[in-house]
């Protein structure tokens, strides 16, 4: 549950509108450095091709859903190459792999 009382996303702290907010406040005075800045290129770059019809999205490899999937990169020089997940699997994944 978010501060201004709306559902939050699981595994997140803030809603949608309200994580929006922080963030905006919060790049400008954190400005992407390095491997960070590697990361966002690779998921604006990922997005622009969804966006354009180029790349589409392919069902969660684990449990086959269709709906809130999330690309992972495993490397973030091919930001084209992703494995799909659903939210629920990304963040399994994700967590076994800092187990």
């Amino acid at each position: 549950m978010c501060k201004c009382s709306n559902i939050s996303r699981e595994g997140q702290k803030y809603c949608a509108k309200c994580h929006a907010a922080y963030m905006k406040e919060w790049r400008k005075t954190h400005k992407l450095k390095g491997s960070m800045r590697k990361k966002q290129n690779a998921r604006a770059y990922l997005h622009t091709y969804i966006k354009r019809g180029k790349l589409q999205k392919l069902p969660c490899c684990i449990c086959g859903l269709t709906d809130n999937l999330e690309a992972h990169h495993e490397d973030y020089n091919k930001p084209l190459e992703v494995v799909w997940f659903c939210r629920t699997h990304h963040l399994e994944y994700h967590k076994n792999l800092n187990a």
